[in-house]
């Protein structure tokens, strides 16, 4: 299964970790002689501080070295794929999306009421169905958070969406949910409603939220979900990172253009900048 993120969003996870690394102190494991240590370092490398590991209330200097380390080699990674610079691009919203940075940090996991039947569970959260299930381990696998139907109030209604995939290099975040009854007595009024209220608060399908859907015979395959997600993130970035300068089109747009009749090509280019 070769299903991977676009450039644009890898350009976005390189400009984020610019600024996590930006914001995190400047820590770095070591040793000195058989004792583990975190140091700090000023901006000239020269060490200001040395925490001992040996101590439980140190530990968390550790912790932000560990995940400077991480950020520092998935840049590279990235950085790799590239053949652009991400430094002649930025971030920049063409229109709000529904649910942002604020909402997902009041956002609580695990906040439906109503009874979850069966024993199936992603790690220590317990779900309603294998399907959620899949598309959990897809997005662990994707390395996306999401949380598992948090409570969201819009315009006043109280929804319990099967989850909630944040974005923090956009700071916004998107709805996925499952339906994988369709066409079963029933269940399509109900996943007809669903929809409506989501449709009815502003959500815009394929932009603010993503449905699976399955029956009782279809039974979306790993890969089937995992295309979807990435497409759906690679859509949300084509829209979000923007060049810095207007003159630089991508390779598929001035495909794209090229091959329409002139008129057509003029008005697209003239309204897609």
């Amino acid at each position: 299964m070769n299903i991977d993120f676009n450039d644009d969003y890898k350009i976005a996870k390189v400009l984020f970790i610019d600024k996590e690394l930006e914001r995190l102190p400047n820590l770095h494991r070591g040793s000195i002689r058989d004792l583990r240590v975190v140091r700090l370092y000023d901006d000239n490398n020269r060490t200001v501080k040395t925490y001992s590991q040996s101590l439980e209330k140190n530990c968390k200097y550790g912790e932000i070295a560990d995940l400077r380390k991480r950020y520092q080699l998935l840049k590279k990674q990235l950085l790799s794929d590239l053949k652009v610079s991400p430094t002649e691009y930025k971030i920049q919203l063409s229109a709000a999306y529904r649910l942002i940075k604020e909402d997902w940090d009041k956002m609580k996991s695990q906040s439906n009421p109503k009874e979850i039947k069966g024993d199936l569970w992603f790690e220590n959260i317990h779900m309603r169905s294998r399907f959620e299930v899949n598309t959990a381990i897809v997005l662990k696998k994707l390395n996306l958070e999401f949380k598992y139907e948090p409570e969201i109030i819009l315009n006043g209604k109280k929804v319990h969406p099967d989850f909630v995939v944040y974005l923090p290099e956009f700071e916004v975040c998107f709805i996925i949910e499952c339906m994988g009854m369709i066409g079963s007595s029933g269940y399509d009024w109900d996943a007809t409603n669903r929809m409506k209220l989501l449709m009815d608060v502003g959500c815009i399908p394929f932009r603010d939220f993503l449905v699976l859907g399955g029956t009782e015979t279809f039974i979306p395959t790993e890969e089937w979900v995992t295309n979807a997600i990435v497409s759906m993130v690679n859509s949300i970035a084509a829209e979000c990172v923007q060049s810095l300068s207007r003159q630089i089109v991508s390779h598929a747009k001035r495909s794209l253009i090229s091959e329409l009749p002139p008129e057509i090509a003029e008005r697209i280019a003239h309204e897609w900048g």
